[in-house]
């Protein structure tokens, strides 16, 4: 005996059903945000999530904006750029995909790295000291490496050699210990925040 859906009216001979309703009109229990606000860097485009920092891929917005949604559904989706978001509900044997608006907006921002660079901000001075060759080499080298970690706030060309300036000491630290590189390595008090000293660390590599 066919079901009636008491919505709509459809047959179970012509839809799925879910219970007593079709799968059209079957209710669904979905909790969504009124609205998102990510912040955006406007200088480098990294996103501020869940109180960091990282780079901006529809990937990770998309999934941000889901993990915000609760409740029955089988899977959800989200396109930030039709600011829609896409359900499955009903069972395994019976789906339907549910649209639902979510409004997202980018706040501009800067970010801490952008902050820094532009304040002529840094931790550590890596020193390169030697033949020229090698310390170009180096130079060039160290720069590539640390861009994907940190920034380089200033390079100096001596007379003696060649100074990175680098936004943070831990990466370079871990990068030189990477490259079995043993520096010299001075550290310098440089002031205080909230109650923690702050030290510029000078790594000498000489070749």
């Amino acid at each position: 005996m066919d079901k009636i859906c008491p919505i709509c009216g459809a047959k179970s001979s012509e839809k799925p059903f879910v219970e007593t309703f079709c799968i059209e009109c079957r209710p669904s229990n979905i909790k969504l945000p009124k609205k998102i606000m990510i912040e955006r860097c406007n200088r480098c485009g990294n996103i501020k999530l869940k109180g960091g920092w990282v780079p901006f891929s529809d990937e990770t917005v998309n999934d941000f904006v889901s993990s915000k949604c609760k409740g029955e559904f089988e899977s959800a989706t989200y396109n930030w750029r039709k600011e829609t978001a896409y359900f499955m509900v009903g069972t395994k044997d019976a789906l339907v995909r549910i649209e639902k608006e979510i409004p997202l907006e980018f706040k501009k921002s800067i970010c801490t790295t952008c902050s820094r660079r532009a304040g002529g901000y840094f931790e550590g001075i890596i020193q390169l000291r030697g033949k020229k060759g090698k310390i170009k080499y180096y130079a060039r080298f160290l720069k590539k490496q640390l861009s994907k970690t940190t920034f380089i706030a200033k390079e100096e060309d001596l007379k003696e050699g060649i100074d990175l300036y680098v936004g943070e000491s831990k990466p370079a630290i871990s990068l030189l210990r990477d490259m079995n590189l043993k520096p010299k390595i001075t550290r310098k008090l440089h002031g205080q925040k909230a109650g923690k000293r702050l030290y510029r660390t000078t790594f000498l590599l000489r070749f």
